[in-house]
């Protein structure tokens, strides 16, 4: 098992770049690179769930906890192109055909890589260095798909922007908005 593991990584590897390469010819991004420490950062809450998962699986041995991580891994960015490592990090998946965030279907695409045993603890190593290179930040999953990972809107964007709106409602609401207090009902009737 342990041998099958490593020659699918090795053969992984040693496709990876070549792949990556054919891939890249008439790609082009009118997006700038997203801030790599952002992008590490956010892959490693992505991938608190999923080691999660793995961890109740072994105390419980229930199946359906290790599908969760999968399933989770495999579509992360399909919601408004975000996961929640980049939605905390203020990054969004960005699907370079349409312009669009990315979908489920992108996102599955953009994922399976990590699905393939042995080839998935490369591809962790290889992806990271990808994206550390690549002058627009697309690992290989990224062009498969292609996707690319962007600065958007985050939660703390999203926290300002509601901020914003609130202060701005209420103080529309203004005095002759509100309506008037009543005087208190004479009780001694």
């Amino acid at each position: 098992m342990l041998i099958g593991l490593v020659l699918s990584a090795l053969l992984f590897g040693a496709v990876y770049f070549p792949t990556l390469t054919k891939l890249s010819i008439a790609l082009v991004s009118p997006y700038a690179k997203a801030d790599v420490a952002k992008r590490l950062a956010a892959a490693a809450i992505d991938g608190v769930p999923i080691v999660v998962s793995g961890l109740f699986y072994w105390s419980s041995g229930s199946i359906a906890l290790p599908l969760i991580g999968v399933l989770y891994m495999l579509f992360r960015d399909g919601v408004r192109g975000q996961s929640v490592g980049k939605l905390w990090l203020g990054l969004v998946v960005m699907n370079l055909q349409t312009g669009r965030p990315c979908t489920l279907k992108d996102s599955l695409w953009r994922n399976a890589l990590f699905l393939i045993p042995g080839a998935n603890l490369a591809a962790v190593v290889l992806e990271a260095v990808t994206v550390v290179r690549d002058p627009q930040g697309q690992r290989l999953g990224d062009r498969i798909a292609q996707t690319q990972v962007i600065d958007g809107l985050g939660v703390k964007d999203l926290a300002a922007s509601f901020q914003h709106w609130w202060r701005s409602f209420i103080s529309e609401l203004g005095p002759t908005a509100r309506k008037p207090r009543r005087a208190p009902a004479d009780v001694r009737r």
